[in-house]
């Protein structure tokens, strides 16, 4: 265009009025000049950051992604190109045992010949990419690991919070150890030395919050009522993680020995049930500002039913909620399930129990990596086209701008085809009304503030975890509250038997018929309409007819107690598993701050109950 050479000219040529002339000169470079120009070009324009990537500052936008080749990449060249230093950071210090030229071999002989690059894409299954709120979470991930490369002394690690079940705590981890749990061998810990040992500096903290026995109920609780260790609680993660495929494959156990039971699709729908509350409850964790990025991570190959159609309900359920929710789902299931299944390889399943060996532990932490690698890739691609080609999905208009409380309408049987669109405009209102009735147009959403902020609604909120909540913590919490009651506890005691390896699990434990115990809170900090009870239930003629009466009651103006809930918990499960359980005992009415609040738990039925956490909440 001879106007457009000529430099005082005012004219400017714009076929369409939507794309402006300088992007077309860009395409037009892109696609017709030579190799040097596009690269130069694509160094020059990517994501508004400088030439030189280690000039920029730690704010600039997606300086990260200038780090890697041009114009584009890929998970699998960055991991074949790189295995030589993946295989010395797979080597786990924590355990001196597994240092030796054996296992060193046989990390080789996995990374270079059983999992090429072409094996580990089967852990990707879903990446965001349309989801403006968890988009926003994964520009916000790299932005907090792009500063923490600048500058590690005044930028925090990403935090990144795992939830499991005894797999994800590494039971049955280190051969020859009989252990409730194994921390240090676990995957989540391999998954942090694999990424700190790679980058030589701490780049990520990982807080494995795995619980023995839990499923996501249990995981949605924590997440909703922000029980995380003391330090995490200040800031909150910028990764949750769901690891409970195993336990969320449990069939029902009402079912299991039905002949007549559809256990495939009993599965499925228990496993979407649980991980949708999970996935809306950790959406909406951060009020307004951005939610962190939620990642499934499906570890489970068996095996608890006959049907591998059955152990494979779980991923099935998984894919549809990734999609539905545009979050991000990885599994390590998909990367060795015809090496297990089909050769019967005993490196990465067992064929007689969920848990399983180091080996596994190591491939699972492959896997997230492998499947983070691609997340990169995709997003610096995306964030290309939206900053070079002025692209942005019309979808994505339809949302509310800045508003991470949307959630779409939850998928269920009930959601049918003719009132969806119905239904994801009542959501928008919601999250609308909601953004408004929190005051988050009056608060920053951006990603660089860690103030400390009160963002538990609870004035009680615990579970019992070895290394966590334990023994010594119970049995003080219980010393103190019971005392402010001035009722004597009465044949219930802290239960810690662990020398045994496989022993019993920690909590708070009826040892007779007819045990009470009763708690009081006085002048309670924040105003309470929910008390949570997590329990276990287990098996066996210990626990026949096991059965608990919880009743919470305020004190009135007249010194006398007000009932405002009263209900009943069965102890006894009629399949052969111990599962941690949480039941919500909805209050009448709302105790206010400042006021008494008691808790009187009797047994009413057989000899024993074991109380494994409590909840005091708004």
């Amino acid at each position: 265009n001879p106007d457009y050479e000529n430099k005082n000219s005012t004219k400017k040529w714009n076929p369409t009025k939507e794309i402006p002339v300088t992007d077309w000169c860009i395409v037009h470079l892109l696609l017709a000049g030579s190799t040097h120009a596009r690269n130069r070009l694509y160094q020059e324009f990517q994501f508004h950051a400088s030439e030189n990537a280690t000039q920029s500052t730690p704010h600039s936008n997606h300086v990260l992604c200038s780090r890697f080749p041009r114009p584009s990449f890929t998970a699998s060249y960055l991991w074949q190109t790189n295995l030589p230093k993946i295989v010395n950071a797979s080597k786990n210090p924590l355990l001196p045992g597994l240092l030796n030229p054996e296992d060193d071999r046989r990390l080789y002989s996995l990374l270079f010949k059983t999992l090429p690059a072409s094996r580990m894409r089967r852990a990707v299954q879903h990446t965001p990419s349309t989801s403006s709120s968890q988009r926003a979470s994964v520009r916000h991930i790299f932005r907090v690991i792009q500063r923490r490369l600048h500058d590690p002394e005044n930028n925090p690690p990403l935090r990144i919070a795992v939830f499991g079940g005894s797999v994800t705590i590494g039971r049955g981890c280190e051969a020859g150890k009989r252990a409730m749990q194994n921390y240090n061998c676990a995957w989540p810990m391999r998954l942090q030395l694999l990424i700190n040992q790679f980058f030589d500096m701490d780049l990520v903290k990982v807080y494995n919050l795995g619980v023995g026995g839990t499923n996501s109920g249990v995981a949605t609780n924590m997440v909703k009522y922000w029980m995380y260790p003391t330090e995490l609680a200040k800031v909150g993660p910028d990764v949750v993680v769901n690891s409970y495929s195993t336990n969320d494959s449990l069939p029902p156990w009402d079912l299991k020995d039905d002949p007549n039971a559809d256990l495939v699709t009993a599965v499925l729908d228990q496993a979407r049930d649980g991980l949708q509350q999970f996935i809306r409850a950790a959406l909406t964790s951060n009020r307004c500002k951005v939610p962190p990025l939620v990642v499934h991570m499906d570890d489970y190959l068996g095996p608890q039913q006959d049907s591998l159609l059955g152990d494979m309900s779980y991923n099935t359920a998984m894919l549809q909620l990734a999609k539905w929710y545009d979050t991000f789902a990885i599994s390590y299931g998909e990367v060795v399930r015809d090496i297990a299944w089909l050769l019967g390889d005993s490196t990465f399943s067992n064929k007689k129990d969920v848990h399983f060996s180091n080996w596994a532990h190591q491939t699972i932490a492959w896997s997230f990596g492998f499947a983070s690698l691609e997340l990169l890739s995709t997003f610096c691609d995306d964030e290309f086209a939206r900053a070079v080609y002025n692209f942005t999905s019309t979808a994505e208009h339809n949302m509310i701008p800045n508003n991470h409380l949307y959630l779409p309408p939850p998928l269920t049987r009930e959601l049918l085809r003719k009132d969806v669109e119905e239904k994801h405009a009542e959501a928008l209102i919601s999250a609308q009304e909601s953004y408004v009735a929190m005051g988050c147009s009056n608060k920053t959403a951006g990603d660089d503030d860690n103030e400390l902020e009160d963002r538990s609604p609870c004035i009680v909120s615990w579970i019992a975890t070895p290394g966590g909540y334990g023994a010594p913590q119970i049995s003080h919490f219980m010393d103190r509250h019971s005392k402010n009651s001035g009722v004597p506890i009465q044949g219930w005691k802290t239960e810690n038997q662990l020398a045994e390896g496989w022993g019993n699990k920690i909590g708070w434990v009826a040892t007779q018929s007819d045990a009470t115990f009763t708690l009081q809170f006085d002048r309670i900090e924040k105003d309470v309409n929910s008390v949570t009870v997590f329990y276990l239930r287990s098996y066996g003629e210990k626990w026949d007819e096991s059965n608990a009466r919880f009743t919470v009651s305020t004190i009135d103006g007249n010194n006398h107690d007000k009932v405002m809930s009263t209900y009943d918990i069965a102890g006894f499960s009629e399949d052969r598993h111990s599962l941690t359980l949480s039941q919500e005992l909805k209050l009448s009415g709302t105790i206010g701050k400042g006021k008494s609040l008691r808790i009187k738990v009797d047994l009413i039925g057989g000899s024993t109950f074991k109380i494994m956490g409590l909840m005091i909440c708004t």
